[in-house]
């Protein structure tokens, strides 16, 4: 009863809400295109099972945006080119549907529906997938509740349950209950999340680690580029600010500063997490403040040996660490620390802010002494000493591989353990 009544209260918001959203869509690009590739779902859904081959099972994946896709990476490349599946690959995001849509590993990229009971349900009985794998938690309840109906194995890979998760409130912790119940299995990174998870979910949950640290080593892997020349660090040490935000700049800004002043010989390499002029101006004017001569990436030609270096291209983050001896991650005083896998991955000590509880590689890395924690610009600047200490360097740099090969390998893990829902119980006949 009480399932019940959880679905009928969910799908009357989703109806009132459709009208909403529709009109919303012509004052938001993102959210107009996003309602224009609804419209194509049944035609490139109709496409996909005209070629498709008969006897080939379909492994469905979903990644609701660009992060959860770069996750979901070293799964599609185990998975992409054996002739036992047609991978079919479903996003929310605009963005990543734009940037993934010619993508030759895939038989199919679709949107996925919107959660309206029958339009969920028209797609599976249509698709008819062999198994569904999400990642994080873009959890969906019709459509779990459809793939449970239709005996489709769903698996949510590299899940993510922070202590202080709203879905662990009591208002929001039965209808969570209900919603994560609905899932065959769950991977997840380490014991504490599983713990976390356990509150909400009862079935089966894999301590197999996550599969970003090895998307993130495979892209170190291939990293060929020279990012920066000899004639732009000119013999000095680097450190990169990775994803910084607004609630970053003056603390960034005023430890820079005072390196500056200390002549520590360091190139500051500053990486927005956007790069519009409305981000970018206030970090120029702040070093303008500071005394400190800054330049931006794109006007690189005109380099003059400026102590600041502001990034504004977007995607290179990620292999711009490969040249840092520390690095300092954003947003870790406002909506929580991004990604401290990327810079540990190169053996980068690095620092941020108190925000780091939504990943539990930030806790691991903090409680096991490797990252460092800031609360003011003293702290900082105190960190970027580091950057002259080789003993302390070498010290975190052998921690940290340490670390990295702890939770390498989460893939594999995971596709071992599949083995049952893809080669015997998971087959289903294709009814096409």
């Amino acid at each position: 009863m009480q399932n019940r009544l959880f679905y009928i209260a969910y799908n009357l918001v989703l109806v009132f809400a459709y009208p909403v959203f529709w009109v919303v869509s012509f004052l938001n690009v993102k959210l107009r295109d996003g309602l224009s590739g609804q419209r194509e779902i049944r035609e490139n859904l109709s496409r996909f099972n005209a070629r498709r081959v008969s006897g080939r099972s379909v492994i469905w994946l979903h990644a609701a945006s660009a992060g959860e896709f770069e996750q979901m990476k070293p799964l599609i490349s185990r998975l992409a080119g054996d002739e036992r599946y047609h991978l079919v690959q479903t996003v929310t995001s605009p963005t990543i549907y734009l940037k993934i849509f010619t993508d030759k590993r895939f038989d199919a990229i679709l949107y996925l529906p919107w959660d309206l009971p029958w339009r969920v349900s028209r797609f599976v009985r249509r698709l008819q997938p062999t198994i569904f794998i999400n990642t994080r938690h873009d959890l969906w309840p019709n459509l779990l509740r459809t793939l449970k109906r239709e005996k489709i194995p769903s698996i949510l890979i590299n899940a993510n349950l922070y202590g202080s998760s709203k879905r662990l409130r009591p208002v929001w912790k039965r209808m969570n209950r209900i919603l994560f119940n609905q899932i065959d299995h769950i991977f997840t990174g380490t014991e504490r999340l599983a713990d976390n998870l356990r509150q909400l979910y009862s079935g089966p949950i894999g301590v197999v680690g996550d599969t970003r640290f090895d998307q993130v080593w495979e892209r170190a892997e291939q990293n060929q580029q020279i990012w920066f020349s000899p004639s732009v660090i000119r013999d000095r040490k680097v450190v990169i600010y990775g994803s910084v935000v607004a609630s970053d700049l003056d603390i960034v800004s005023t430890a820079i500063g005072t390196s500056v002043r200390d002549n520590d010989g360091v190139l500051h390499v500053v990486v927005p997490h956007e790069v519009g002029e409305r981000e970018l101006v206030p970090w120029e004017v702040s070093f303008f403040r500071q005394n400190v001569k800054s330049a931006r990436y794109t006007e690189i030609s005109a380099y003059a040996g400026e102590p600041v270096l502001i990034w504004n291209n977007m995607g290179n983050l990620a292999d711009l660490y490969k040249h840092a001896h520390l690095a300092y991650v954003g947003a870790g005083f406002s909506t929580g620390v991004h990604s401290v896998t990327e810079p540990a991955i190169y053996g980068v000590p690095a620092a941020h802010g108190p925000a780091y509880d939504l990943l539990d590689e930030a806790i691991e890395l903090v409680n096991l002494g490797i990252s460092t924690v800031v609360y003011s610009s003293g702290d900082l600047t105190r960190f970027l000493h580091f950057v002259n200490d080789p003993a302390v360097l070498a010290q975190k740099r052998t921690a940290l591989e340490t670390f990295t090969h702890i939770y390498l390998g989460a893939t594999d893990r995971i596709l071992a353990a599949l083995q049952a829902y893809l080669y015997s119980a998971g087959h289903r006949k294709n009814r096409f």
